[in-house]
């Protein structure tokens, strides 16, 4: 039971540092499976975030870069923490070992929940399932699918 009331008052204590508007943070998950990204993300309003991310993808034979924006509506009382949802839309340009490439457009949805632990530090766990479409010549890309992730930052 003491366990809980410190886990408890430490979550208290690191939600109520001040209030930042920015976060630069990457998916360290994503390089387990070959795709490396980073994103910046801002206030656009009192409870509202913009998130402009780049990607590398290296996954078996196919590799290539990418660009996304993410637009979330964060419940709580501001932006950049707790619970989050919205839209995404990305492009990237993949080429296989063969030298066929491709244009893929991808759109979908995010949701998730984001923490900022003192005045900088964010994590953000998220999920969300999305379909990518124009990958006609490399195989698995006019698909549905899903996405998770545990994004490490720096808040200010």
């Amino acid at each position: 039971m003491k366990k809980i009331l410190v886990i408890g008052m430490l979550f208290f204590a690191f939600n109520n540092s001040n209030a930042q508007t920015q976060v630069i943070k990457a998916n360290p998950l994503g390089l387990l499976f070959g795709i490396a990204n980073a994103g910046y993300e801002f206030t656009t309003t009192d409870k509202q975030t913009a998130t402009i991310s780049g990607l590398f993808f290296n996954v078996a034979d196919i590799t290539g870069v990418g660009a996304g924006v993410d637009y979330q509506f964060y419940f709580g009382e501001q932006s950049i923490r707790g619970w989050h949802a919205g839209p995404s839309v990305s492009y990237f340009s993949l080429t296989d070992n063969t030298d066929v490439s491709a244009s893929v457009f991808s759109i979908g949805g995010i949701a998730g929940y984001q923490w900022v632990f003192g005045d900088h530090f964010a994590l953000d766990l998220f999920g969300g399932i999305g379909f990518s479409s124009g990958g006609d010549d490399l195989s698995g890309f006019n698909s549905t699918g899903g996405t998770f992730g545990v994004s490490l930052g720096y808040a200010w």
